[in-house]
């Protein structure tokens, strides 16, 4: 079938005319020119990409606008990690508050879900593709007020529980949901404070630091955690397992350290063995050490069973008492931080099944 001629060529110049935004002259639009004047800053918070593709030169302008969020991210960062090490003095607790860092990218992550692409240019002489992306300012103001306000009432609920709960382990899941959930804000806050072109924030009920230290306080002076290990270097592996959960924010002690008060009363009891022996292998140079260690851990008032470690492993020196010494570092490692993780999960996480870690075979001959 065969069409008119004027009806070909004015089929042609509809799809040049259309395609003339990005397919048009060698002069430049006013929004790369100008793009203030165009896309106001009071109203949009903009970025420029250029690359030979469209799809390139989009995921550029993308990076650009996302770029002033990860100075602020990094900026945090920062301020974080050197809290951790002025309260802690370790750098497990600074690793741990790196973590939450995550917990900062995937919250800003969802202000930029809302950078959308504003126009596109395609300059013919250098076959290159101009791509601007823009947040909405109001938009996305309102979107994190909104959170805010929902993040404020949640933490309000997390301290109250964290105060004033009958039930300690709930104090204590109250306290830490509290500070990461204020850790979500100040990211929020801050995010804020970029969009906002007078820079301002909106300031928090509770603060972190203090909070942090009133969840210490309270673990402190009315946690009660003991630990009771038997065996070859029991004390060396109690002081492991204390500084481990230290480490998570919790603080115990020895059982024959407890105040009589404080011993029958205990919210946590760990107890448990540790071993050490020589293996005879036939290794004409290596002298082995195996390690074994059986741990319960248990929750008051009802003295419940909520995990069990069982764990072996062995060491080997050309002197059997650097392979002792070896064998009961790696014991001492490995127990602790296991214990740290069970009962960091099992009172923060009340939604956790432990169940399964229950039956666990002995590992102690």
């Amino acid at each position: 079938m065969r069409f008119p001629r004027n009806v070909v060529l004015g089929g042609w110049l509809f799809i040049l005319i259309g395609g003339c935004a990005w397919f048009g002259s060698e002069t430049p639009p006013e929004w790369i020119l100008s793009p203030q004047s165009t896309f106001p800053a009071e109203q949009f918070l903009t970025g420029m990409g250029e690359a030979d593709s469209r799809e390139q030169a989009e995921k550029r302008a993308y990076v650009a606008v996302a770029r002033v969020f990860s100075a602020n991210i990094q900026a945090q960062s920062m301020d974080r990690e050197s809290y951790a090490i002025q309260e802690t003095g370790n750098t497990s607790r600074t690793r741990r508050e790196l973590q939450l860092d995550h917990r900062t990218r995937v919250t800003t992550s969802k202000v930029l879900e809302n950078v959308k692409v504003l126009d596109i240019w395609y300059q013919p002489s250098t076959r290159h593709f101009f791509a601007l992306a823009g947040l909405d300012r109001r938009h996305a103001e309102q979107t994190i007020m909104d959170r805010l306000r929902d993040l404020d009432l949640t933490i309000e609920n997390m301290v109250q529980q964290g105060r004033s709960h009958i039930q300690k382990i709930q104090r204590i899941r109250g306290y830490k949901q509290a500070l990461i959930l204020l850790t979500d804000r100040e990211t929020l806050n801050a995010d804020l404070r970029v969009i906002r072109k007078s820079g301002e924030s909106q300031p928090p009920l509770y603060r972190i630091p203090d909070i942090q230290r009133e969840f210490q306080d309270f673990v402190a002076n009315e946690v009660a955690i003991s630990v009771s290990m038997e065996g070859e270097n029991s004390e060396e592996l109690e002081r492991a397992i204390l500084e481990g959960l230290k480490e998570e924010g919790l603080l115990g002690g020895p059982a024959y350290s407890l105040t009589e008060g404080k011993r029958e009363t205990e919210d946590v009891s760990i107890v448990g063995q540790g071993k050490l022996w020589t293996v005879d292998l036939p290794d004409p140079i290596f002298k082995y050490v195996r390690w074994c260690g059986d741990i319960d851990i248990y929750v008051n008032p009802s003295y419940r069973l909520i995990g069990v470690i069982s764990r072996t492993g062995r060491e080997g020196h050309i002197t059997e008492k650097e392979a002792k010494v070896r064998a009961s570092h790696a014991m001492q490692k490995v127990i602790s931080k296991e214990i740290a993780q069970i009962l960091t999960q099992s009172i923060f996480d009340e939604n956790l099944d432990s169940s399964q870690s229950l039956n666990i075979p002995k590992s102690c001959p």
